[in-house]
């Protein structure tokens, strides 16, 4: 077999990861019949739980065509949770979540119509050590740490309790492969076994000195009726890359194996739970996390190794670098997987017909491709010459034969969807749409007015993983109307720095807005404030970005007025919005400061314009006109015009198909000939 990290930057959350579940995706035209195995977990979800209290479903795919089509929303966050979500559990059957935080609060999800709601809550007040659901996903077994056990129905009955009196902890509980008994470790390495109905059948001690981490079977977790036929959703189907040739069928006449981990890192390997003469797999790791593949010839198992010790500092600690070993059914080490992760695995998951395993160390998340056969000699040279690359554009400078060059693409796709942004090219991408239909949800927070910068400061943020990725950063540049100046959430004030040496630290540093990029405009952007501006705002600390040295619309009219004979009456003519050009601009500043655009409004806050600051952008971003009637007896109406921006040419800078006369101060200076439609 093989195993390597997939290439791409390092996927990660603004909090430590905690738990990890993956299911399949259901074709929506196949949630009533059986699914095709093969289809079924090409996509699929996977569930996160963090240590801000926020879940994450994040869509993921194996296959390697780009042009696939992915659903329309492939990321979820959802908030509940009071507390650190320690375990995440997935429902294939009844395509349900649950989840459980420190507190003992056990919330399970489900997803109609594209949303995501609590169906159940369950909040004893008591930690929760395991949650697990049958086999056939009907019940749910709760096991707490003070000895309490229940087991209930998937729609929320409860079917019986019990109270295990136990001078240990229970750490964990799963149910046998036929549904008909449930087992419980403990932290003094003893099991419990019950029946399905809470009947005590045996009390076994599995070792004196060890204490039980978790407890698993080499068998499928869900029993998912197979159908043979192909799939009929609209996707078109490819057969699969890598993984298994087909999804493995659990084979009845192997007896499964009780896998039972220990704090000292030994594997136990049992026919049964009163086995006398167990299979011991000495691992050598601490912090063990194991679990075995869908089809139950592999094991996974990862944890933290001590390595040399550092030869430039007297006494020094030693270096630790988590490991992946992977084991057969007879006990025997198959492959060992280095990585250069130095912080322990939290969590580990199968996913994509056992193509795939998930890691969560921290707040990173590792993807491992796993091929089970003997690894072909193209196989190896791809991911040769994939570490070499670093990046999928430079595949294209290789003199390869397209194949070969369509071949060592793949190993850049990634499987988690979307990629996190990559921080070199942030402004790429909050300013071109992307090439897929996929909608990016984000989440907007404002922090406190700070006087040194001139007000209230927003980060715009994308949701991903359950965390928070920042993309954008905005400040109130006046304190009558709503206008604002956008610019890159960098923590430096230099344009040509990237975020940080790491993709994690600036992930958590970010989220503070009011940092060294905040900074008060220049004396040459305040003397070039309208006198109207001047004065409405007398606090020299609130300046306002000007887009052209120009009187006033209100002062103009007035002098027009003025000028006029009183015996001739003329018709008030229409204001239309001011010349946007970029030579006033003193580009030094926008870039210094990382301004991209400005949003300009009215008055009364009815009418806004955005407006483009940084070099690359067109100069008109769009318009948004609010309407109200007076007595509000009409619905209320708000027109967007956001004119399609793309990265092809300059010729894109003056767009013709927007018209910036939609603009002015007064609610009556519309031109009479603008169409606008909702």
């Amino acid at each position: 077999m093989y195993a390597a990290v997939e290439h791409g930057p390092v996927l990660c959350s603004d909090s430590n990861i905690l738990c990890l579940s993956w299911k399949g995706r259901v074709p929506k035209s196949e949630k009533e019949k059986p699914v095709c195995r093969r289809r079924y977990y090409e996509e699929g979800w996977l569930a996160t739980g963090n240590g801000r209290g926020v879940v994450g479903v994040t869509f993921t795919s194996s296959h390697c065509r780009r042009d696939r089509n992915t659903p329309q929303r492939i990321n979820f966050n959802l908030r509940g949770h009071n507390s650190e979500v320690v375990l995440v559990r997935w429902n294939e059957p009844y395509q349900k979540l649950a989840t459980c935080d420190a507190d003992g609060g056990i919330f399970v999800w489900i997803q109609y119509e594209g949303r995501w709601s609590v169906e159940l809550v369950n909040d004893r007040g008591a930690q929760v050590s395991d949650f697990t659901w049958s086999h056939d996903g009907t019940q749910a077994l709760i096991s707490y740490r003070d000895g309490f056990v229940l087991v209930g129905s998937v729609s929320g009955q409860r079917h019986w309790s019990s109270e295990i009196n136990l001078e240990s902890q229970i750490t964990c509980g799963i149910w046998t492969p036929d549904d008909q008994q449930v087992l419980f470790g403990t932290a003094d390495g003893q099991v419990i076994v019950m029946d399905c109905h809470g009947r005590m059948l045996a009390h076994v001690l599995l070792h004196e000195s060890d204490g039980i981490l978790s407890m698993s079977w080499n068998y499928p977790a869900f029993l998912v009726e197979d159908s043979s036929e192909s799939d009929t959703d609209s996707d078109d189907y490819s057969p699969p890359q890598d993984g298994p040739a087909a999804y493995p069928i659990p084979v009845q006449n192997i007896k499964p194996l009780l896998t039972v981990s220990f704090t000292s890192g030994d594997i136990s390997l049992m026919n049964n739970y009163d086995d006398l003469s167990p299979t011991v797999i000495r691992s050598g790791l601490k912090e063990v996390v194991t679990q075995w593949c869908t089809q139950g010839d592999l094991l996974a198992v990862a944890g933290m190794e001590r390595q040399t010790q550092l030869g430039d500092l007297p006494n020094g600690p030693l270096l630790k670098n988590a490991m992946v070993k992977f084991y057969n059914v007879r006990g025997e080490h198959i492959f060992t997987l280095d990585t250069l992760v130095q912080r322990p695995i939290v969590s580990i998951c199968w996913g994509h017909r056992d193509s795939r395993l998930l890691m969560a160390s921290g707040p990173a998340l590792y993807v491992v491709r796993v091929e089970h056969r003997v690894s072909s000699l193209q196989l190896l040279c791809q991911q040769a010459i994939a570490s070499a690359l670093r990046e999928d554009k430079d595949v294209s400078k290789l003199t390869l034969p397209p194949r070969l060059c369509s071949y060592l693409s793949t190993a850049f796709i990634p499987t988690i969807k979307p990629p996190i942004p990559d921080p070199n090219n942030m402004r790429d991408f909050v300013s071109y749409p992307s090439a897929g239909n996929e909608r990016l949800h984000c989440t907007m927070k404002r922090t406190e007015d700070d006087p040194e910068v001139g007000g209230p400061c927003y980060t715009l943020y994308l949701e991903y993983l359950g965390g928070l990725v920042p993309i954008l950063k905005g400040r109130r540049i006046s304190k009558l109307r709503p206008e604002f100046v956008i610019m890159d959430p960098r923590t430096d004030s230099k344009s040509d720095e990237i975020y940080g040496n790491s993709l994690i630290s600036a992930m958590l540093d970010s989220c503070n807005c009011s940092d060294s990029s905040d900074v008060e405009l220049s004396d040459d952007w305040a003397a070039k404030k309208s006198p109207k501006i001047s004065r409405a705002s007398k606090s020299p600390k609130l300046p306002r970005i000007n887009i052209e040295a120009r009187k006033s619309p209100k002062l103009s009219r007035a002098a027009q007025e003025m000028s006029r004979s009183p015996r001739l009456p003329m018709r008030k003519p229409s204001i239309g919005s001011p010349s946007l050009t970029r030579r006033e601009f003193p580009f030094e500043d926008i870039t210094q400061h990382n301004y991209l655009a400005q949003v300009t409004s009215n008055i009364w806050g009815t009418k806004f314009k955005i407006v483009g600051l940084a070099a690359f952008l067109p100069t008109n971003l769009g318009a948004v006109i609010y309407k109200t009637s007076l007595l509000h007896l009409q619905p209320r109406q708000m027109t967007i015009y956001l004119p399609e921006v793309r990265k092809i040419s300059m010729d894109y800078v003056n767009l013709p198909v927007f018209n910036p006369n939609v603009f002015s101060e007064d609610e009556d200076d519309l031109p009479g000939d603008a169409v606008w439609e909702d």
